[in-house]
């Protein structure tokens, strides 16, 4: 039995014919927009279903963080987007932590972490409604300093 071929994959070199016009496409891009595309390729991309996975957050809380600007997208088509340095960038890049570990941190209760982020002495923010905290560790740094 014959295995079957996909249609671009054929002997004509159609897959090769549309990789070259790719190419070509993208260097008559404006420098600045073909230097955003190049990023972009080096960049994986998630959809919301993985980027929830990784966050540990629900699908409506990453809409809501999409949708008040904490969270960058990208349009891929008619499809939204998260790239993987936006998710690096919440999980590790801009270190959170949780109101137990700042607590430590400044050695005082977690009670007291809370009354500062609700008097606004010290920014925090939730991915849901109801959710943990995630203080900044710059945040926390900055109370220590003054």
């Amino acid at each position: 039995m014959e295995s079957r071929k996909h249609s671009s994959y054929a002997k004509d070199g159609s897959l090769e014919k549309k990789l070259d016009q790719l190419i070509d496409d993208i260097k008559k891009l404006p420098n600045k927009r073909q230097k955003l595309l190049e990023d972009l390729m080096k960049d994986r991309l998630y959809d919301s279903k993985e980027a929830c996975e990784i966050l540990s957050i629900s699908l409506p809380s990453l809409r809501r963080s999409i949708k008040i600007g904490r969270i960058k997208t990208v349009y891929v088509g008619k499809y939204l987007r998260i790239p993987a340095h936006e998710i690096n960038r919440l999980v590790k890049g801009e270190e959170v932590l949780t109101v137990e570990e700042a607590a430590s941190i400044l050695n005082v209760g977690k009670i007291m972490i809370r009354n500062l982020i609700k008097s606004g002495q010290m920014e925090a923010f939730r991915f849901a409604d109801k959710g943990p905290f995630k203080i900044p560790r710059k945040e926390v740094e900055k109370f220590m300093k003054g």
